[in-house]
């Protein structure tokens, strides 16, 4: 994400532009804050030090959103006379980021609850109300984090950037109505590359698009068929063609091969794939999966709470700490980043990936930054999984052997397993890209070299004068 500052001073325009580092920022944001969690968590809970440590410094997907939307508070505050103009990513991600003011508020909430314990045994000793250092953090942590969601709800808008595409129209339908619930305004929507003018419930901005010509950068890497794999991944930058791509090679595949079963999953959070199949039905053997990773989340994290309240029942000493223990433990597993659900989505590929019945899972991605964070999240949601695990095992004797901990340890297993699948034969990633955005799929060609992920080629789209919207339409794309 990108963000650029207007600032008018006398009549003449100042204009800085920012690329935004979510991993410097996070540190920053340590740095700041991570003595006070520390003291907090070591007051409220019965973890120690290092646990809580290690529990904070996970690094997890979506602490880029959630940087992200500290820093252009950060930017609002500091430019208080200036336009902040933010350059965002697709649906899904930014829908993330928008959000990101409930977790910092999960967040403040946690550590109240925290804090809550050491008041209450203060109250018990010096019997009357003792405030200290840590309660002024607490303040002012929340504070400052509700200022910040006014700034979004009170002082921003959001401007939606669509194609005149029917499955982009009804995804632009979704977000506009997503980002109204947070509060925030939508003003008006961007029309790109307008063909006709069409009726919309917003007004439109039309703006159009310069095509590059000549041969497009990296053709070599385009000769050849494409190889397809167990686990095919059709990957590249929002708006280029992967769902289209990803879809007309499953159908392809599932009529020419109707003894065989076929599976296609999206793994993006704006699901378009969902818009695909809304009017028609798959062939009978082919499957279509939409993995609702929020829904999984929230039943996850609710086994977990179940977990911790009977193992605090068991542990505390009975009366004051109980209640406050189980309490502070709670409100830490809910403020786990927002990327976290996608765990479940990755959890799902290892599945897929594993069942031999199945001939091909075809996955359609989130576009280029995010589908590369997913591809990384078998290892950082392992570390994730192995300290909960670890957590678990301190109270190894109070916990059964029940539903959290098997499905821990199963999670650990798929991650591992999808890791080593991603770095074999039996994984391919097919890069969709289009002549006007050749530099960013060469980026993304030499992070998956980097990697040592399979490229099974390269699919160049010519820009499409009516984009398909039958089954069999895209079925007989090339």
């Amino acid at each position: 994400m990108a963000a650029a500052v207007i600032e008018k001073k006398k009549r003449v325009v100042f204009l800085s532009v920012e690329s935004l580092d979510a991993e410097a920022l996070y540190k920053k944001f340590l740095d700041t804050n991570l003595d006070a969690f520390l003291e907090l968590g070591d007051r409220g809970t019965y973890l120690d030090r290092d646990e809580l440590r290690r529990f904070f410094e996970l690094s997890l997907p979506g602490v880029d959103e959630l940087m992200t939307w500290m820093r252009i508070g950060e930017l609002a505050e500091e430019n208080a006379d200036g336009v902040v103009v933010v350059d965002t990513a697709p649906t899904g991600h930014t829908l993330r980021m928008l959000a990101s003011g409930e977790h910092f508020k999960q967040l403040a909430a946690a550590l109240d609850a925290m804090q809550e314990k050491h008041r209450g045994i203060m109250r018990h000793m010096a019997r009357r109300e003792v405030r200290d250092a840590m309660d002024a953090f607490i303040t002012s942590f929340e504070a400052q984090a509700a200022a910040r969601r006014e700034l979004f709800t009170k002082h921003g808008a959001f401007v939606p950037v669509m194609l005149d595409e029917p499955w982009v129209i009804e995804q632009t339908r979704r977000l506009i109505a997503e980002v109204r619930s947070l509060g925030i305004d939508v003003p008006f929507v961007v029309l790109n590359r307008a063909k006709k003018a069409i009726e919309f419930e917003l007004p439109l901005v039309s703006v159009g698009q310069t095509f590059l010509s000549g041969p497009p950068k990296g053709q070599t890497r385009m000769s050849g068929p494409h190889q397809i794999a167990h686990l095919t991944f059709f990957a590249g930058k929002g708006g280029v063609g992967k769902t289209t791509s990803a879809t007309s090679l499953a159908l392809k595949l599932a009529r020419a091969n109707p003894d065989k079963r076929y599976v296609i999953i999206s793994v993006d959070p704006a699901h378009t794939l969902r818009d695909v199949f809304a009017k028609e039905s798959p062939p009978k053997n082919l499957a279509v999966e939409i993995v609702d990773t929020k829904a999984k989340w929230r039943a996850f994290r609710d086994t977990i709470g179940e977990e911790i309240e009977r193992a605090m029942a068991a542990i505390a000493p009975k009366g004051l700490t109980v209640a406050y223990d189980s309490d502070a433990m709670q409100k830490l597993v809910e403020i786990a980043p927002p990327g976290a659900d996608e765990l479940f989505a990755v959890i799902r590929l290892a599945d897929l990936a594993a069942d031999e019945s199945i001939a091909n899972v075809i996955v359609d991605t989130a576009p280029t930054g995010h589908f590369l964070r997913l591809l990384d999240l078998p290892r950082t949601a392992g570390e994730w999984v192995r300290e909960f695990m670890r957590i678990l095992l301190r109270y190894k004797e109070l916990i059964p052997p029940s539903s959290l901990g098997e499905e821990l340890v199963r999670a650990s297993r798929a991650l591992h397993a999808l890791d080593a699948t991603l770095h074999s034969d039996a994984t391919s990633v097919i890069v969709v890209t289009r002549a006007e955005v050749m530099e960013e799929t060469e980026r993304l060609i030499e992070e998956l070299e980097r990697r040592k992920i399979p490229i099974g080629g390269v699919k160049l789209i010519e820009p499409l004068p009516s984009p398909p919207v039958t089954l069999d339409a895209i079925a007989s794309l090339s």
